[in-house]
């Protein structure tokens, strides 16, 4: 296994990323967590478990984790809370929708059973208020509901620091989404509102930093504007070109066929690796499905 510590913010926040260093993966898959003045952001993945562990007990008696927060109930996310609830009586919150979603088993496909581990632990998760303050009370996190990736999925803002851990709720370019058909079904068009309302949420805040999930920190309001007007563009492009399929006389498989040549070429090697869980082709159904205004 593969295991980062990086510290942001003068110290201030301590990033923990884990990847599984399975040979059939070209890179390392990430995912973090963060430890924020005893408040730590989600509890890494099924396969982390026992270096997570490693990780809790490293902690001098400063550092120590007195609660965690998950923001959504996929498993690179939830790996380690019944761990942390069990090993070292730590009490981890989740919102109202993941509460019953963490108690479920999960059955996921093997390529994501490779990426983030088998044999997730189901626990159950505190409710989660509408803000969180950290052990000292130092720092304060509104919670706010961010679905798309996940309709549970939260995000946490802390507004005087300009602090938002967004994890997965924004990513960096929108070329692939997961299918309405699997367990992880994105929604362009939530995804989209998302993103608007973090925009309108941290108004004024000029330095604005956006902690992800292993894709690392990316800055400012401007990086989530440009984002929706990405989105903007696909969605009207995927129109534009759904029109021109229906002049030419072309339906359904042939349709979405000539809509992703022209927008991406072809479907690109991760949508053949997951067998079309993660594609171009779900991203533009979903842009289809969300019409224009």
């Amino acid at each position: 296994m593969v295991v980062q510590k990086i510290y942001h913010c003068n110290n201030e926040i301590l990033e923990w990323k884990w990847s599984s260093d399975n040979k059939l993966m070209p890179q390392p898959f990430w995912t973090s967590v963060f430890l924020i003045d005893g408040l730590l952001i989600d509890a890494g993945a099924p396969g982390g478990v026992e270096d997570l562990r490693d990780f809790v007990k490293s902690l001098d008696s400063d550092d120590m984790i007195e609660k965690c927060v998950i923001t959504h109930n996929h498993e690179d996310h939830c790996g380690g809370g019944r761990m942390l609830q069990e090993e070292f009586k730590i009490p981890v919150f989740a919102s109202k929708l993941a509460i019953p979603l963490l108690l479920k088993e999960k059955d996921y496909p093997d390529y994501r059973q490779m990426t983030w581990g088998e044999n997730y632990q189901p626990f159950k998760a505190e409710l989660l208020k509408s803000s969180i303050y950290s052990k000292s009370g130092k720092y304060l996190f509104d919670v706010l509901d961010t679905p798309g990736h996940a309709l549970e999925q939260i995000s946490l803002i802390e507004r005087k620091q300009q602090w938002a851990f967004i994890t997965d709720a924004v990513m960096p370019k929108y070329q692939m989404i997961f299918g309405r058909d699997t367990d992880i079904p994105e929604d362009i068009s939530l995804i989209y509102q998302s993103i608007k309302n973090l925009y309108e949420f941290t108004d004024k805040m000029n330095n604005l930093l956006l902690f992800t999930s292993g894709k690392g920190i990316l800055k400012g309001r401007k990086f989530l504007k440009e984002k929706m007007d990405e989105i903007n563009s696909l969605h009207q492009e995927a129109h534009k070109f759904q029109v021109e399929a229906k002049q030419n006389g072309l339906q359904g498989k042939r349709l979405l066929r000539y809509v992703l040549k022209n927008m991406f070429t072809r479907e690109n090697f991760i949508g053949t690796l997951t067998r079309g869980g993660l594609s171009h082709k779900n991203l533009i159904m979903s842009l289809l499905e969300w019409s224009i205004e």
